[in-house]
């Protein structure tokens, strides 16, 4: 057994905040996302809030999700938000065998199921296939006053009052690079500034998601161009956050070597955690390109918008559905790890999909209602949340162990990775951290192919751990968390 000792800082950095919307979801008309996994009918014998599932609402609380992304994604830029208001409602003809474009779920009950969850709504403009008229009009239906033409409509709807939508994504990755115009960002650039100067009476009241760009499209020089005509060269406010999207996992074609998502080995479960540094090798990218090319009067953060594992498994035949093992569960860990070390930068970090798709929360069949491996990691890490990042300092050279700090007046909390697949971990926690009062608690399933599942809903979840004096033992393949009270003021050890 390998023992390490940890040291802590005694006074965490200042700009890294880790805000909320690190723990954010990402949701769109794909497979199952909404028919059922969101969206039942309010006459539905499943239990439901005006037609939104209970269970997910509770679980999407429970998660500390504050932030949800819609109506996509790819869906967004084929969505016209007139479609899905108001009684007569139109269905209209999905854009892909997998896409259900129903429009029972619109507008209206998306805001309601962010406001029951607590989360910031993120609504993604239609650019490629919308105008920056239809762009305006929905503004004006989410945020206009009831004597607007647009807020009327919102009132007639039966919601009165405004909903005060701040977060807009002006437009989606995949149709405005690689479809509309492949290797040329003054076409998205000109897109970008049509859109929000639709809006331009609203500018103080909101904030706006632009196009960073993936070092997966392989275009490189991109977003310098594009930053620099929608700043006017760094002399006007621009986007106020750039979007990433990047996903790991044997389905592309640059991670093959990940493998199936259950039946692994040792080299495809290192590969794949190895694979997190493609995640901030976009994060070095964007936060360069940021800082040679916008200016400090107008800061510009990213919003990691798309981010998790798809396996070869997910796909349209299955309605991109995949099953999860405790790799995943690690993977979630070690990737929102990452996101709180940039927390200088990164604001949001959307883990794909919150539901039902991917590397989701959530799985739904009928009634059923399955909490995912990745789902404990983000009930277990919530506690960071608000809190300011503490360096943690580890032995040179040392690979199996993943840790962040992080502190506030409520205490310090410490979250823990063991990497390894067969090595257990003793971790010495620093002399001068408060015990009193700890709590510890622990994601180790015997066997990192375990998974939950409709039959086996908990192979994989948290359980409360024992402190030993000062030593914290991590199971191979295992995730732990502990939390200091401030109150703390007497060490038993």
């Amino acid at each position: 057994m390998k023992t390490i000792s940890i040291g802590l800082a005694s006074v965490p950095l200042s700009t890294y905040t880790l805000h909320p919307t690190l723990h954010s979801v990402f949701g769109e008309f794909f497979g199952d996302v909404i028919y059922d996994g969101t969206w039942v009918g309010k006459d539905s014998p499943i239990p439901n809030v005006d037609g939104i599932r209970l269970d997910l609402i509770e679980g999407l609380k429970e998660a500390g999700v504050a932030a949800i992304r819609w109506p996509g994604g790819c869906c967004a830029d084929h969505y016209h938000w007139m479609d899905g208001v108001g009684r007569e409602r139109r269905r209209r003809m999905p854009f892909s065998e997998v896409n259900n474009f129903d429009m029972s779920f619109g507008t209206d009950e998306f805001l309601h199921l962010c406001r029951l969850v607590g989360a910031e709504p993120v609504l993604t403009a239609n650019t490629a296939t919308g105008t920056p008229e239809e762009f305006a009009a929905w503004v004006e239906y989410c945020n206009g006053d009831a004597d607007t033409k647009y807020g009327a409509l919102r009132a007639a709807n039966g919601h009165p009052e405004s909903y005060r939508v701040k977060y807009w994504g002006i437009g989606n990755t995949d149709e405005n690079v690689w479809w509309i115009a492949y290797a040329d960002p003054l076409n998205y650039a000109r897109d970008f500034r049509r859109f929000k100067t639709a809006v331009m009476g609203s500018w103080n009241e909101l904030s706006f998601i632009g196009l960073g760009l993936s070092l997966r499209h392989e275009t490189p020089d991109w977003v310098e161009p594009c930053l620099d005509y929608i700043t006017g060269g760094g002399r006007a406010r621009g986007a106020d956050f750039l979007s990433v999207h990047h996903y790991i996992g044997g389905m592309k074609a640059r991670y093959r070597a990940c493998g199936d998502a259950v039946d692994y080995d040792e080299a495809a479960y290192r590969f794949t955690l190895d694979a997190l540094s493609a995640y901030q090798a976009d994060i070095d990218y964007h936060r360069k390109a940021i800082a040679e090319h916008t200016s400090p009067r107008f800061p510009v953060r990213i919003s990691f918008d798309e981010w998790g594992l798809w396996h070869p498994e997910a796909t349209n035949a299955n309605r991109v559905r995949q099953r999860q093992t405790m790799r995943d569960a690690i993977f979630a860990a070690c990737a929102l790890h990452l996101f709180y070390r940039n927390s200088d930068v990164v604001t949001f970090a959307m883990e794909t999909q919150y539901v039902n798709l991917l590397q989701s929360l959530f799985e739904t069949r009928g009634a059923q209602f399955v909490r995912t491996p990745t789902f404990y990691v983000f009930k277990l890490f919530r506690e960071h949340l608000g809190r300011r990042l503490l360096p943690v300092s580890l032995p040179d050279g040392e690979k199996d162990l993943d840790c962040v700090a992080s502190r506030d007046d409520r205490g310090t909390v410490l979250t823990l990775v063991n990497r390894s697949l067969s090595e257990p971990l003793t971790v010495v926690l620093p002399a001068d951290l408060p015990l009193c009062g700890a709590s510890l608690d622990c994601i180790a399933p015997p066997d990192v192919h375990c998974q939950n599942a409709f039959d086996a809903p908990e192979e994989i979840f948290d359980r409360p751990a024992a402190l030993c004096g000062r030593t914290i033992a991590l199971p191979p393949h295992s995730i732990a968390r502990l939390v200091c009270p401030a109150s703390s003021a007497v060490d038993p050890a």
